[in-house]
């Protein structure tokens, strides 16, 4: 039994032996086609990954002025060509689109968009399919589709504004002052001219601000009171300190309780704001500024009326002076914005500014031109009533570019496209609206004073006359120059950029004059006649000196002011403040939404 137990077992191994055999050449062969599978796989993910990361720095986030699908696809296929690609371009699916987190659940995902202007990223998948085994029979072992993706964000978030800039620390600090006397119930409140220049440049932290208000982040941070923010600003902004005094009297003035902080900065949704970002304080102090009178005015008629001290004027071609009375209808306060140059899914831009929308009321009593002739004859040439009302146009804009740095560079070229409202200023009054309610001046033209003043002859003539201008609107993309430098230095801090489109103030002013009646005097020679054609080279000439006057009066008192609060009439101005571009983003195999 022995003999026969050894030769069974023989003949066991005689068969067992070749199958062992078999499934050990089996199992090498698939240890080496999966190392190869997975080797290729590999391969697959580092050509998707190069390829994202070259085409993401032109999509519409961080490509500048020309993106296209096109350049998109071609700087993808280029780097993967250069990774070792050696497919069909068809082979990559490339699409455009937004990384971010769509159902709030903290996980990132890859949207694909119909327009290259809504995006921040880009998705590259590939797809091959290969032979299970190189070393076995494929009619046994079949294929699969090895599929592989990446995608890339790569975006600029920036802080821009309009409310004023190094544009408006030009202004005139006594109507500032006017203004702020109303809002913060301080009759006679004064500005001085040296603090609002500290403001020139001068910028407060994201961080620093959260910090001082003890909130975690920005979301928490928009939803404050306002009277926090101010309050904050002073204490961290390094301003001057009757600049600090005067913030600590906003943040308890009457209607800071109805405004959030989300009024002054607003923070386009799903932009990353790190806390080293800049805002200019400045512009949040106009921003609050606005936004106090815009809450107040309602109480007074839908004016509010600036206290002028008129002894400070000194306006050419009027003396005399009389009267100012000036008022303040505010429509839209500014805001300070935070976001990305893209549109949204309803091709709007997502990172929109405004300049402040505001009307002024006017009312000027002068006498013009006063000659006097040897001491005895005093001739005024106009003793007028000016009522004047200024849309002052301000306008909007969007963030419509950004150009990211790459490689040696450091800086972003940003583009923002403009829209410069119609400007007008008519002889009438505001409505409670703040709307423009034409109506005609009176002038008393020629009056004499003989022998200082005991005898008086004149007025000699009576003008019933309207005053109608207006500075066109206009649309226009510009390109911000210089680019901005991301670089920070620790001591000057970040760069600030600003482009001024003021308009041509009152030069650029389409200004019409319309006589309606002119008639001599009843204290003149022909009392009440009509003049008719009999006089009209001195009609053109009254024409020309009202069209002085006028201008005259906005270089002296609208001009300032406008300028102060951050516009021009018929202009925006633009100011960044901040820009910061994060690190590249690159998600293997993210999850693609429908």
């Amino acid at each position: 039994m022995t003999t026969n137990a050894f030769r069974h077992q023989r003949g066991a191994l005689s068969v067992v032996t070749p199958l062992l055999l078999v499934l050990v050449i089996i199992l090498a062969a698939m240890a080496l086609d999966g190392a190869r599978l997975y080797s290729l796989r590999g391969e697959m993910q580092s050509i998707v990954n190069v390829a994202a990361q070259a085409a993401a720095g032109e999509t519409q986030s961080c490509g500048g002025q020309f993106v296209s699908t096109a350049l998109v696809r071609q700087r993808a296929l280029a780097a993967a060509r250069a990774q070792g690609f050696d497919g069909e371009d068809a082979d990559l699916t490339i699409q455009t689109g937004l990384i971010d987190d769509q159902n709030d659940d903290g996980v990132l995902a890859f949207s694909p968009v119909n327009l290259i202007e809504q995006s921040n990223a880009v998705l590259v998948s590939y797809t091959r399919n290969e032979p299970i085994s190189m070393l076995l029979p494929q009619s046994v072992f079949g294929s699969l589709d090895i599929t592989v993706n990446a995608a890339t964000r790569k975006e600029v978030v920036a802080t821009i504004s309009a409310a004023g800039g190094t544009a408006g620390v030009g202004g005139d600090a006594s109507l500032l002052g006017a203004l702020l006397s109303v809002i913060l119930e301080q009759p006679g409140f004064s500005l001085d001219p040296t603090s609002l220049d500290s403001l020139e440049n001068a910028t407060v932290r994201l961080g620093d601000l959260l910090s001082n208000l003890g909130v975690d982040d920005v979301a928490e941070f928009l939803h404050l009171d306002a009277d926090l923010l101010a309050t904050a600003i002073g204490d961290v902004g390094g301003v001057a300190a009757p600049i600090a005094t005067m913030l600590d009297d906003i943040a308890v003035s009457q209607g800071i309780e109805t405004i959030k902080v989300g009024d002054i900065i607003e923070v386009v949704e799903g932009a990353s704001v790190p806390e080293d970002s800049e805002f200019p304080v400045y512009d949040l102090v106009i921003s609050l500024v606005l936004n106090l009178a815009e809450q107040q005015q309602a109480g007074e008629g839908g004016i509010l009326d600036l206290p002028l001290n008129i002894n400070d004027l000194n306006i050419p071609l009027i003396a005399n002076i009389n009267t100012v009375d000036l008022g303040l209808h505010v429509g839209e306060p500014p805001t300070v914005v935070t976001g990305p140059a893209r549109q949204d899914q309803d091709g709007n831009w997502k990172t929109q500014f405004y300049a402040p929308d505001v009307t002024l009321q006017l009312s000027a009593n002068a006498q013009i031109f006063p000659v006097g002739l040897l001491g005895v004859v005093e001739f005024s040439l106009a003793d007028l009533d000016i009522p004047l009302s200024v849309n002052a146009g301000g306008g909007q804009g969007a963030l419509v570019s950004a150009e990211c740095a790459k490689g040696a560079q450091n800086t972003v070229e940003f583009a923002v496209n403009l829209e410069r409202e119609v400007a007008r200023i008519v002889t009438g009054s505001l409505d409670s609206d703040g709307n423009l309610q034409p109506a005609a001046l009176d002038a008393d033209v020629g009056e004499l004073q003989l022998l200082f003043g005991i005898l008086r002859l004149g007025p000699l003539l009576h003008l019933n006359a309207e005053v109608d201008g207006s500075v066109p609107g206009v649309e226009e993309t510009v390109v911000l120059d210089p680019r901005y430098d991301l670089y920070c230095d620790p001591v000057e801090g970040c760069s600030d950029l600003s482009h001024e489109e003021l308009g041509d103030g009152l030069s650029g002013l389409d200004l019409g004059i319309t006589i309606n009646e002119a008639t001599l005097l009843e204290t003149g020679q022909f009392g009440g006649i009509p003049l008719g054609s009999l006089l009209n080279p001195v009609v053109d000439l009254i024409e020309d000196l009202l069209s002085d006057v006028v201008a005259s009066l906005g270089e002296g008192l609208i001009n300032p002011l406008l300028r102060t609060l951050g516009v021009g009439l018929g202009g925006i101005s633009v100011n960044i403040s901040a820009a910061n571009q994060d690190g590249v983003q690159l998600i293997e195999n993210i999850d693609v939404a429908d």
